[in-house]
Order: C-alpha cells, then sequence, then structure tokens
C-alpha cells in the first residue's frame, strides 16, 4: 500500500497529467518572451539555503526558447490530495525546469509533502546531460538536495542536509548515479522522445536517480486510442510504465510483487507547436484502489517563428 500512494506523488512530481479541463494559451508576438519559469513559486528563492559556494540560476527565457506550463492535481477515493506545478523551457540544444508538488496527506496512507525542485542542462538527439538539479523539501525536516554534474570527470556531486539515514542496499554506484535522468529531466526525456530525442515515444527504458534511488521506467507502447480530453474525443498515444527498481533501496521501499507487475497507464498527446507529446492522461489502478492526476491548466509559449500570424495576432484560450 505504501508504494501505491508513493507512486501517485511520483506521477504528480514527474508531471503526468490527467484528461479533463484545459486551458491552452498560445502566445502573441508580443508576449512570446514572457518567462513562465518565473512564475515558479520558489524559484526567487533557489539560493535561500544553499549547501555550498555555487550559485544557481535559471535561464532568461526568451523569443527562441519553447516554453510549457502544466498545472495539475492528484485525486484517491475522490479526494483530491496533490497539486503540482510543472514549468519547462528548451531551445535546440539547452533546457530547464522547475516543479513544485505539495500532498494534503490522506489519513495514514499518503504523507503530507511540500517540495519543489529545479534543473538546468544539455541536450541532443542522444539524451539530456543535466548541469545541476536542485532540491528542497520544505516540511519539518527541511532537507535539501544538491546534485552537480561534472561532465570532464565524469561525475556526480550529491549533497544532502540533513543527510539520509541509508544509502539503501546496495546503494547506487557512482557510473548509475552519473549516467541516469534526474527527476525532472526525466520528464523532459519521456516528452521529448521520437521527436527531440532519437528512438521512439514509449519504448525501451528511461533511468533515473533520486539522490538515493536509482531506477528504470520500462515503457510499452500500446497503440493509439481516443480519449475525452479538453471536453472532446482526442486521439493519443497510450504508453504502459513500469517502475523497476535497481539500486538504493531499503526493504521497506521496495514494491510488492503485484506493484511491480501494474503498470502506470499515460496517454500522450501530440502538440506539434513546442514539438512535444504531453502526458495527458495518467491512472493508476490496483487492488480496487485508483488513483489519478488531472490537469488544471496547460500554457504554452512557443518560438514566433512557429506560432502562425493569426494567433500570434490574438492569442487562443480553450474555455473550461
Amino acid at each position: 500500500m505504501k508504494t501505491i500512494f508513493k507512486t501517485l506523488g511520483f506521477a504528480a512530481t514527474l508531471g503526468f497529467l490527467g484528461f479533463g479541463a484545459l486551458a491552452t494559451a498560445q502566445n502573441s508576438q508580443d508576449d512570446a518572451a514572457a518567462n513562465l519559469l518565473s512564475k515558479g513559486a520558489n524559484t526567487a528563492v533557489l539560493n535561500a539555503q544553499n549547501l555550498g559556494d555555487t550559485t544557481y540560476s535559471l535561464p532568461a527565457t526568451g523569443e527562441n526558447g519553447t516554453q510549457i506550463r502544466m498545472k495539475m492535481k492528484g485525486y484517491v477515493f475522490g479526494f483530491r490530495v496533490i497539486r503540482a506545478d510543472l514549468i519547462t523551457w528548451f531551445t535546440d540544444d539547452e533546457y530547464a525546469a522547475y516543479t513544485d508538488a505539495k500532498s494534503s496527506g490522506l489519513a495514514a496512507l499518503l504523507k503530507k509533502m511540500e517540495i519543489w525542485s529545479a534543473t538546468k542542462g544539455k541536450y541532443d538527439k542522444s539524451g539530456l546531460r543535466p548541469d545541476w538539479h536542485v532540491q528542497q523539501n520544505t516540511d519539518k525536516k527541511n532537507r535539501r538536495v544538491e546534485m552537480n554534474y561534472d561532465r570532464q570527470a565524469a561525475a556526480i556531486d550529491v549533497a544532502i542536509v540533513p543527510p539520509l539515514g541509508s544509502q539503501g542496499v546496495p546503494p547506487a554506484t557512482p557510473r548509475e548515479r552519473y549516467t541516469a535522468n534526474d527527476t525532472i529531466s526525466g520528464i523532459m526525456h519521456l516528452m521529448m522522445m521520437g521527436t527531440k530525442l532519437d528512438g521512439e515515444l514509449c519504448t525501451g527504458r528511461v533511468p533515473f536517480f533520486d539522490s538515493k534511488q536509482h531506477y528504470n521506467l520500462r515503457l510499452e507502447r500500446i497503440g493509439t486510442k481516443r480519449v475525452k480530453f479538453d471536453g472532446k474525443k482526442s486521439e493519443t498515444i497510450h504508453c504502459r510504465a513500469y517502475y523497476e527498481p535497481i539500486a538504493g533501496y531499503d526493504a521497506e521501499d521496495l514494491p510488492s510483487e503485484e506493484e511491480a507487475a501494474t503498470p502506470i497507464n499515460v496517454y500522450f498527446k501530440y502538440y506539434p507547436e513546442v514539438g512535444v507529446h504531453v502526458p495527458v492522461r495518467f491512472t493508476y489502478k490496483i487492488s480496487g484502489f485508483k488513483a489519478v492526476v488531472k490537469v488544471d491548466d496547460l500554457e504554452f509559449v512557443a518560438p514566433v517563428a512557429n506560432v502562425p500570424k493569426a494567433i500570434r495576432r490574438s492569442p487562443v484560450r480553450t474555455p473550461n
């Protein structure tokens, strides 16, 4: 049961979205340089509790960058238990992203959680290469994680204060840590597969490292399906994602046999104006329990060259 509800928080943090009311803004030429990253609730305090001398900064986005903002709500048993915000930015070779998630708790099943994180890095067709990843819990422990990547040494420095009680048995190796995506880079990887990155959407394995646990999402492309989204049926790509723990786990953190065999169902919709697939529906159902994360708002700022003149003159917003 613990892993079921951990999966809900994991899905919200990774930006898996649900079907439901959607407001899409495709910005005019005049506001195409708007910086959505600056709207993140905690970007102003990115360096307020730094663990060392490194100063972190997110890009001042311009008209050549693509920006996406997704606001989400998660439900279990009909109760809203999670809110999350994901903002991504990318050019032809750079990316940055910010996310925050807050859970209200659900009896003894889902812990209250407030956490935000940010990532910046580079990418090419072969994959993403983060430069740094910062994560800040704002609960009683107020734990901060800073992961800095050294590309010349092919190494990653991980600082955690207060420290974790364990790094798992066995702990993730230095190579496993360095070669995996941080959690936000993993979001970008999932969305860019088959367009910005080589390969086909929803195939293979995407590796993650969250400062302790190293795991894969094993992806299976099931086919296409029309699902209800934004008040109408839309063609989507149905994907199943299986959670595969590899290293850095304590015994109580490992999924049960049933949980390991139960996939996350994700439905991706392609948006040509931003050139990536957006997951528009996420569900996870096991032993009679169902978790859903629904989109509350989706906003795009596309490069000026990608936005039709009619849209540039008059921003379009789909009614809720």
